[in-house]
């Protein structure tokens, strides 16, 4: 029956069912929600909430303090937030910003005579044999974003909210004079982590050490201020 011969009651029938119809093909074409890495657990369900991905994250000059000191070709420092690690930042106490000794991290090291290119081989395969959940951390898996002989960069969410956590790796910039790896490990939402961060570099560090590396472990004695705002609470 042709929309034009048909009586009014007929007319808006039709117009409706056409009004369904472009709504279920809309509907099928919009992009899914983002779920879990392809490595998370299944019981992830929820999209991720990424939080805006930090627009200064790599290798970069890093100011250290308000006298004006830099480190070059290094990852970023932390925020005041207790939900961060990283070896960038002023170790003199006399200088640095309030708090930054409980954010601090020493460098890592590599087994002697390993060049920055084995280095960062080795650490890539331990990230890459990460155990989503392990600890009840890191549930909705994660993904290596950029791995080269210079740096690495990973992205790992949690399970019931999806929040994803910034990681990254490289060699100090005078790797050839002094071997070393520099290590950041920061979450991109809210205040705490409950650990998070410190479980997941303590996860990869002792697999490090297994092999031959100088990592050492974040334990409340190294940072009393993180853990007295961040008892563990695993969320996955």
């Amino acid at each position: 029956l042709a929309p034009s011969l048909a009586g009014p009651a007929t007319r808006q029938a039709l117009a409706l069912a056409g009004r369904r119809s472009a709504l279920a093909t809309l509907v099928s074409l919009a992009p899914m929600a983002a779920l879990a890495f392809d490595n998370g657990l299944p019981e992830m369900e929820k999209p991720k909430q990424r939080g805006p991905k930090p627009a200064d994250i790599g290798l970069k000059a890093r100011l250290l303090n308000a006298d004006g000191d830099e480190a070059l070709g290094s990852v970023k420092t932390c925020a005041a937030t207790p939900n961060c690690f990283t070896t960038t930042g002023d170790r003199d106490i006399s200088t640095a910003p309030p708090g930054e000794s409980g954010h601090l991290l020493p460098t890592w090291l590599p087994p002697k005579g390993a060049t920055a290119a084995a280095a960062m081989s080795e650490l890539e395969s331990v990230v890459k044999a990460y155990k989503p959940g392990q600890a009840g951390i890191d549930g909705g898996g994660f993904e290596i974003v950029t791995s080269s002989d210079t740096y690495l960069y990973a992205q790992f969410a949690s399970l019931r909210q999806g929040y994803v956590d910034d990681v990254e790796f490289a060699p100090v910039a005078d790797y050839a004079n002094s071997p070393a790896v520099q290590v950041r490990s920061a979450s991109r939402l809210g205040y705490l982590d409950y650990a998070v961060n410190a479980m997941r570099l303590n996860y990869i560090s002792k697999e490090l050490r297994a092999k031959g590396w100088t990592s050492p472990e974040i334990t409340t004695k190294t940072h009393p201020e993180y853990f007295g705002y961040n008892l563990p609470k695993p969320r996955a």
